[in-house]
């Protein structure tokens, strides 16, 4: 009993679903004293075509979606509203130039925490849901077979 009981918090951990929508992957960097701001990744999908439309967290005063864009061969940022969801395709935020910043940390982020967070989807019929999710917190510095994709 005790092995399903850790072995079910295990996939907890790693995912996080409510109904349709299911969240996964979840990480972001340790940050240096000062940093006020992160990305963080994860992977979101959702049984149902669907709207990504707000995101927040306790450990930050703004969360926000942002999209990279090419403009004259200049990579901008810019804030987004919102982020469609395919039905039963995996959206990734970060790796795919969408992405998901934690503005005004209210304190800097440790490798080995976790950083609670709450997704909000709208889907056709203007039903809201709601997930839950953690992502973890990995080391500032990088190793050679993990890294990040900064475009």
């Amino acid at each position: 009993m005790r092995y399903a009981i850790a072995i079910a918090a295990l996939l907890c951990a790693a995912q996080a679903w409510a109904g349709d929508v299911t969240v996964s992957g979840a990480w972001t960097r340790a940050t240096a004293p000062g940093q006020e701001g992160a990305t963080m990744q994860f992977s979101i999908t959702s049984k149902k075509e669907a709207q990504l439309v707000a995101i927040s967290s306790p450990v930050a005063g703004t969360v926000e979606m942002h999209s990279m864009t090419h403009d004259n061969g200049v990579m901008k940022m810019h804030a987004i509203e919102s982020l469609p969801l395919p039905a039963g395709k995996a959206v990734d935020l970060g790796a795919s130039g969408n992405h998901v910043m934690l503005l005004n940390l209210k304190k800097p982020l440790k490798a080995g925490e976790k950083v609670p967070f709450t997704v909000t989807v709208q889907f056709a019929d203007k039903r809201k849901a709601t997930v839950k999710a953690k992502a973890e917190v990995k080391p500032l510095t990088t190793g050679h077979d993990e890294h990040e994709h900064h475009h």
